[in-house]
């Protein structure tokens, strides 16, 4: 089972060049599965990492690829190399990630196997709707500072639930996304 503070420090040594890039994390996280690959986007945008210009729109893009993927039935992920190549400065990114180790780490001992019904294949491929609809919030919301934290956060508890097969973070999670559909809506 992943956690969160493991996950950040997985991304941080995925690169050790000048620029973190994409392609070099995706690949580092994808024999894993499509769950971490959901995961990191949707942490990067929901910590302070979310505020740096372009990154929640970058991140929604890579959200919708893998959860559109994983709605299909992919069994391997796949991201255009254009998108791959993008990067961020390695140094003010990890400098980023580490400053959010502190609250990872408080909610990481919240998670645990739960509702596991929900994390079923079948299950995650509808849950992959909701995580297409949140990830495409992402991009008009990208250009305001942090004001794609609300639906990036509800992606973490999505994500983290499947990566952790907490099926009480995705039932939040989801319940979540339609009280801000209609708080949207209304």
């Amino acid at each position: 089972m992943e956690n969160l503070t493991t996950t950040i420090e997985q991304i941080e040594e995925a690169e050790n060049g000048e620029k973190i890039h994409v392609g070099n994390v995706i690949d580092a996280f994808s024999s894993r599965g499509f769950g971490p690959l959901l995961l990191l986007p949707a942490l990067i945008t929901f910590l302070p990492t979310g505020g740096i210009p372009g990154v929640p729109a970058v991140c929604g893009v890579i959200m919708i690829l893998i959860a559109s993927q994983l709605l299909l039935g992919r069994s391997q992920p796949w991201i255009p190399s254009r998108l791959a190549q993008l990067g961020v400065e390695r140094e003010k990114f990890v400098h980023l990630l580490d400053k959010s180790k502190g609250f990872t780490k408080k909610v990481d001992k919240l998670i645990r196997p739960r509702f596991q019904f929900l994390t079923t294949s079948i299950a995650i491929r509808c849950e992959a709707v909701v995580i297409i609809a949140l990830a495409a919030s992402l991009i008009p919301l990208g250009p305001i500072p942090f004001a794609a934290a609300v639906p990036s956060g509800i992606l973490v508890l999505i994500s983290l639930g499947i990566v952790s097969q907490d099926g009480l973070l995705i039932l939040i999670g989801v319940a979540l996304s339609a009280i801000a559909a209609l708080v949207f809506l209304l």
